[in-house]
């Protein structure tokens, strides 16, 4: 009776296979137990069908992983879905954890061809016009990461928002580009990003000592119709030989008077979707410059991409920028539900040894993707100081002057 249940559930399992009409094809490669896979629904297709592929990079290795570049190459004569991306990028893959996509990928015909030109030729046609207007623009660059050497009353000043990666280990500067078009009416277009700096305990030497780029590709062959295709996918990542998670746990630990509370994002019900950001910030004054966000809100990397006013989807940060009316430059973030302001002109101004950042509470709450967590501590002096206001309104900022801000 057993082996007869045991033909009998054999049967009932290929029977099911054979029903589905379907045999992924698939292939892989590992590299010191990190796995780069590429899996298509079927081994062949019809000519005018779409290919479904799933692409899978698995850290099976006993070390985390950072700064991940994950690529697909669209076979000639396919394209994607419209949903679907061709790249994939996070900051952080812990041991033990996968990071994939799924690709849609639709054949091309006469017209999606005529489509694509003229979709090319409007791109193209906005880039030359884009490169004749920046060449005519005025451009203030202001780098707050130079050496003792350089200048030593310039300071580097640590990010608001606390998001450790591979390349930026808790440890940054500011760079400021202020764009100032021709006209009464031109806009101002402020660009802020962080760059690597050795400001605290974590030095860029053991950094270097305890990290290791790698690469790795995959290529799986179909057929469809009568002609083979290729399917291929590659990564850049960076090998870890620290826990980053400690990592972080160190830089809280001793840059916290107290730590009031660490929670997993993805529990917490106290953030924003990305329409109730906006009209958060839109009430707050804040709506001259785009939304954006870089996490979802799984941890993964979003590559800065700009919250949309129909979406419900969550993210655990939001930033923009402010002008106020005597030329400061402030970044405006949102943090689960707590909002912060960097004066972020003032800050390279000043001579203060720790980053001044406006706030509405004691304590400041922060996000890491090293366990895509929220920290809400009360910051030692030394690592931030908090200017604290009743609200945090474009009209605050207007009122605040360098004098009270940074004192």
């Amino acid at each position: 009776m057993k082996l007869r249940s045991v033909l009998t559930a054999l049967f009932v399992s290929v029977l099911s296979l054979g029903l589905t009409g379907l045999s992924a094809s698939a292939a892989e490669k590992v590299q010191d137990d990190v796995k780069l896979v590429i899996t298509a629904d079927k081994d062949s297709y019809e000519t005018e069908e779409k290919i479904v592929a799933n692409i899978c990079f698995e850290n099976n290795s006993k070390n985390d992983i950072t700064d991940i570049t994950l690529e697909s190459v669209i076979p000639e004569g396919y394209h994607l879905s419209d949903d679907c991306k061709s790249t994939i990028r996070s900051t952080y893959l812990k041991s033990g954890n996968s990071l994939g996509s799924v690709l849609i990928i639709v054949p091309d015909d006469k017209e999606d061809d005529a489509a694509v030109k003229s979709t090319e030729t409007k791109e193209n046609n906005t880039k030359e016009l884009s490169t004749q207007i920046v060449s005519e623009e005025k451009e203030i660059t202001v780098n707050s990461e130079v050496s003792e050497s350089e200048n030593n009353n310039k300071k580097t000043v640590t990010p608001l928002i606390l998001v450790v990666s591979g390349s930026v280990l808790l440890v940054a500067g500011i760079v400021i580009a202020v764009f100032w078009k021709k006209g009464r009416k031109g806009g101002i277009t402020v660009l802020l990003c962080i760059t690597t700096a050795s400001s605290l305990s974590i030095s860029q030497d053991v950094k270097a000592a305890g990290s290791e780029e790698q690469s790795l590709s995959v290529i799986e062959n179909i057929s469809v119709g009568n002609t083979k295709v290729e399917l291929s996918a590659s990564v850049r990542y960076t090998v870890e030989t620290e826990d980053m998670q400690e990592v972080v746990e160190e830089y809280y630990e001793d840059n916290s008077e107290e730590i009031v509370s660490v929670e997993e994002a993805e529990e917490t019900e106290e953030v924003y979707t990305e329409k109730e950001a906006i009209k958060f910030m839109a009430e707050r004054g804040f709506n001259e410059y785009p939304l954006t966000y870089d996490f979802n809100m799984d941890g993964t990397y979003a590559d800065e991409a700009e919250a949309s006013a129909d979406s419900d989807e969550k993210h655990p940060m939001y930033q923009t920028y402010f002008i106020s009316e005597n030329g400061a430059i402030w970044s405006i973030f949102i943090v689960g539900r707590s909002v912060f302001a960097n004066p972020a002109s003032y800050n390279l101004e000043s001579d203060i040894d720790a980053q001044v950042l406006v706030s509405e509470t004691e304590t400041l709450t922060s996000y890491t993707e090293m366990g895509n967590r929220f920290y809400t501590t009360v910051p030692k002096e030394s690592a931030i100081k908090l200017k604290v206001v009743d609200q945090i309104t474009s009209q605050k900022l207007n009122d605040l002057e360098f004098e009270e801000v940074m004192v």
